[in-house]
């Protein structure tokens, strides 16, 4: 008989009972077994700290799938600590993505960080794969037609707007009102599902800060 898992908390649950002053942790999937042994190592060290969750990488078109998939499944059950696992469109077809959904599933892991992901090693440009997603807004969609409201999904928000989709306005700022400028790097979308907003870093803190005010006024 196949082990039973507990569903994981929701990670926008806890934001939102939480006070301002949380941290979490990232992790990026080692490359040797002994690798691993030493990051099982540190993760216990360092939930002892009290991250209120921890995020695990996913490697280009999958290409640490299975490690990063066993590392947040093992932190999740063994560490005891919330987990939450990125999941990106580069070089990967609808099915590997579902694949993927239905092992956190199996085994309780129910925080998912959508992306569309970096082009892949030696590309300088990304396209999506034929069968597969052109942005983390389909992979969003995906999700909730497929899951529900199973997974809580999170997504990156880019302070001056992701480079490769940064559209010209005729008539430029000048033909905005005030409020419009203020909100001009702001986007808004309440049909997709997602529900947290993890902000990329900006060289320049006081662009990343008015950006988050911006979108917390936003709703």
């Amino acid at each position: 008989m196949a082990q039973q898992y507990a569903d994981d908390k929701k990670v926008s649950d806890l934001i939102a009972q939480t006070k301002p002053g949380w941290f979490s942790f990232e992790y990026f999937p080692p490359k040797t077994d002994e690798g691993v042994k030493n990051l099982h190592k540190r993760i216990n060290r360092m939930t002892t700290l009290g991250p209120l969750f921890t995020d695990f990488t996913w490697g280009a078109g999958g290409s640490t799938s299975e490690l990063s998939l066993q590392l947040t499944s093992w932190a999740k059950n063994e560490a005891g600590t919330v987990s939450n696992m990125h999941l990106t469109c580069t070089n990967q077809k609808s099915e590997m993505c579902g694949d993927a959904l239905t092992q956190c599933k199996k085994v309780g892991v129910r925080n998912i960080v959508a992306l569309r992901g970096d082009p892949p090693r030696g590309s300088e440009k990304w396209e999506a794969t034929e069968g597969g997603f052109a942005c983390a807004l389909d992979l969003v969609k995906f999700m909730r037609k497929e899951h529900g409201d199973y997974f809580s999904i999170s997504v990156a928000g880019y302070p001056e707007g992701h480079p490769d989709n940064i559209k010209e306005v005729e008539g430029g700022l000048d033909a905005l009102t005030p409020a419009e400028k203020r909100r001009a790097r702001v986007a808004i979308d309440k049909t997709t599902g997602k529900e947290i907003v993890t902000v990329c870093r900006d060289p320049e803190w006081e662009i990343e800060m008015k950006y988050m005010k911006e979108k917390a006024d936003a709703g």
